[in-house]
């Protein structure tokens, strides 16, 4: 039996886990099966990579015990990809919080909408390139779902701006949440950028 959302649930499907300890999707898997945010249930995890070719390679075994307690402990369905996740139910507000390989990202909101999510929280950088970004709004905007973009703390000196524009933009709204280890300093937050110097489009 796959775990189901009380009425003040989100459903969750996770899309790519990735490895235990490494994978941005598991440490988010973590997060929602210990209640650290109560509207959300994960209910369903996608995983085409450990569920398939890699489930015998690095990382393999670690995925294997993740989704066994986590079946066992939670009912956490586990599929190979988003067709295989049942349909949603009458009344349940599907989210699927996409942790995905960027190249991959557009594909995978493509099919989230086909599964029935009405929000899509997408991790960042979201796509290969701004034109992509631009094209999967499009689509998500003529299926009337929301897209909530993920961000770092690295990327706050760069957020000043939306901020201000949102300002004196009426009707505008921005939302920032930071979780993550950078000490609050001009010098910390511009470390990941100088290590990652070809910007936040790319990976």
């Amino acid at each position: 039996m796959v775990a189901t959302p009380s009425p003040s649930q989100a459903e969750v499907i996770l899309v790519g886990c990735g490895c235990p300890l490494r994978g941005m999707g598991w440490y988010h898997a973590v997060q929602m099966l210990g209640n650290e945010c109560p509207s959300a249930k994960l209910c369903h995890i996608v995983e085409p990579w450990f569920l398939g070719p890699g489930a015998t390679g690095p990382g393999g075994s670690e995925f294997a015990e993740f989704k066994s307690k986590a079946e066992a402990d939670h009912q956490v369905g586990f599929y190979k990809s988003l067709a295989d996740v049942p349909p949603v139910a009458d009344g349940v507000k599907r989210l699927a919080l996409i942790s995905g390989r960027t190249m991959d990202n557009p594909r995978l909101l493509g099919e989230s909408i086909a599964a029935g999510c009405t929000v899509i929280y997408l991790e960042k950088p979201g796509a290969p390139t701004v034109k992509e970004l631009e094209v999967m709004k499009r689509e998500a905007a003529d299926a009337n779902v929301k897209i909530c973009m993920g961000y770092n703390k690295n990327v706050c000196k760069y957020v000043r701006n939306a901020r201000e524009f949102a300002a004196a933009n009426e009707g505008s709204h921005v939302t920032f949440v930071s979780n993550n280890t950078y000490e609050n300093n001009a010098s910390s937050l511009g470390e990941c950028f100088e290590r990652n110097a070809e910007g936040m489009l790319k990976n």
